[in-house]
């Protein structure tokens, strides 16, 4: 299996693209994170309301009708969260290939330092 051949400028091309969606990702995790904060304190607010609201019951029937009350809010809580994991993780992605190109254009340097080009 044959590597793709790149140029020093397409190496330099590709780092200036991850580098600038790593920012733009960057800068939206904190909208994400106060999201996932908002949402989970929405839906614990709302299932204290719904469990104390029960005025009748076990524990356990009042806890889960206050389960049932509020199960929109949980789905939108971790849905905020499960978001916030996928940025999180696409972060890492964008790192691992910056460092990837840059090792690259690293052994492309030395390559042509051998060969003898740019001296």
């Amino acid at each position: 299996m044959n590597a793709p051949t790149w140029t020093p400028n397409e190496i330099a091309l590709r780092l200036s693209q991850l580098s600038r969606a790593l920012d733009d990702l960057a800068g939206d995790l904190e909208g994400l994170e106060r999201d996932a904060v908002v949402k989970r304190h929405t839906y614990e607010l709302a299932f204290a309301r719904a469990f104390l609201g029960q005025e009748s019951g076990s524990v356990d029937a009042r806890k889960q009708a206050a389960v049932l009350a509020t199960a929109a809010e949980k789905l939108e809580a971790e849905t905020a969260e499960a978001v916030l994991r996928a940025a999180r993780t696409r972060i890492g992605t964008l790192k691992t290939q910056i460092e990837t190109g840059r090792s690259l254009n690293a052994l492309m340097r030395s390559e042509m330092a051998l060969a003898g080009v740019g001296t």
